[in-house]
């Protein structure tokens, strides 16, 4: 087995068991997760680059494309063999897997297009609740006390976020009862958070028996397939400019995605979980930076309990 400094790291047999101390592996896994939400945080700001022209889905198909393209080139610099590259034997889980984020991004996009930002955002939120039960009812993972009230501090962080940035401070103009009013976007939405949260499931199940590069090559490649004929009705010309500028979140999630792998490795999904409503505090920190979105008092107040939930998680959990 080679050190984990070895890029070949990513096309060896799966990781051997972490011999680490429980604390310190725990405390490695968690910044392995907030560096994958920042790298998504980026990932999905960047979709102001296009103005709104391009659809979101063709944005989304070009991540892929050209998030397979770069792992492509990794095994290829690698001198691997298709076979030696992908293979496996649970393929239809790595098709799962893709299936999963691909119709979870779906569900998500219309339920963002179809109703408030502000509300499709809020139930967004479900994703984190629904990994943590997802992984213990179907990976037999065990909640302590710590863990749950550290995801309800999280949670609280980043609903107090989300209803910072609505209009006036509140839902859909008045309560979340208006969700009513959108006919079946909202529950687009809450599929979508629940879809995300399936896949990260299989992705901490994956690496148990899988290689990251295994991995990255059957969900990138397996969602081109998947989103290639919406494409062939969907596409919209672009100058290349553009073009250039979107195939580098292919790298970008591949980044995040590799992230992710080694969060999964170290760490339970439950455990891990609230660290994911980082990212709502990622992406207010990086409209402030990059896009001038001065955040309000509500952003701040959110951004203190997620820090506050995720401290509480490392040192109780």
């Amino acid at each position: 087995m080679l050190p984990d400094s070895s890029p070949a790291l990513y096309c060896a047999a799966p990781m051997e068991p972490v011999t680490s101390p429980p604390d310190q592996s725990k405390m490695a896994a968690a910044a392995w997760v907030l560096a994958a939400s920042l790298a998504f945080s980026l990932l999905y700001a960047s979709g102001k680059l296009t103005g709104g022209l391009l659809p979101a889905l063709q944005i989304v198909f070009i991540r892929y494309l050209s998030g397979f393209a770069t792992v492509s080139g990794i095994a290829a610099y690698q001198r691997l063999t298709p076979a030696r590259a992908l293979g496996t034997g649970r393929r239809w889980l790595h098709l799962l897997r893709a299936c999963c984020g691909v119709f979870g991004g779906g569900c998500s996009i219309y339920g963002a297009t179809h109703m408030p930002l502000a509300d499709a955002s809020a139930l967004a939120l479900l994703q984190g609740l629904f990994v943590m039960l997802l992984a213990v009812l179907l990976l037999g993972e065990r909640l302590r006390r710590a863990q749950i009230v550290a995801a309800l501090v999280c949670l609280a962080g980043a609903f107090v976020i989300v209803r910072g940035n609505a209009p006036n401070g509140t839902f859909g103009g008045g309560s979340f009862a208006n969700l009513l009013d959108h006919g079946i976007a909202p529950l687009a939405a809450i599929l979508g958070a629940l879809l995300t949260a399936c896949e990260i499931i299989l992705i901490k199940y994956l690496t148990r028996h899988e290689t990251m590069l295994s991995m990255l090559l059957h969900v990138n490649g397996f969602a081109v397939l998947l989103l290639l004929p919406a494409m062939l009705w969907l596409w919209t010309d672009a100058d290349w400019a553009t073009l250039g500028a979107l195939c580098l979140l292919g790298p970008m999630a591949i980044l995040g995605q590799m992230c992710n792998v080694r969060a999964y490795r170290l760490a339970d999904a439950a455990w891990l979980a609230p660290f994911g409503y980082s990212s709502v505090a990622f992406g207010a920190l990086i409209g402030w930076i990059a896009f001038r979105d001065l955040p309000g008092a509500a952003t701040w107040a959110g951004a203190g309990l997620i820090i506050g939930g995720c401290l509480l998680l490392v040192r109780r959990g």
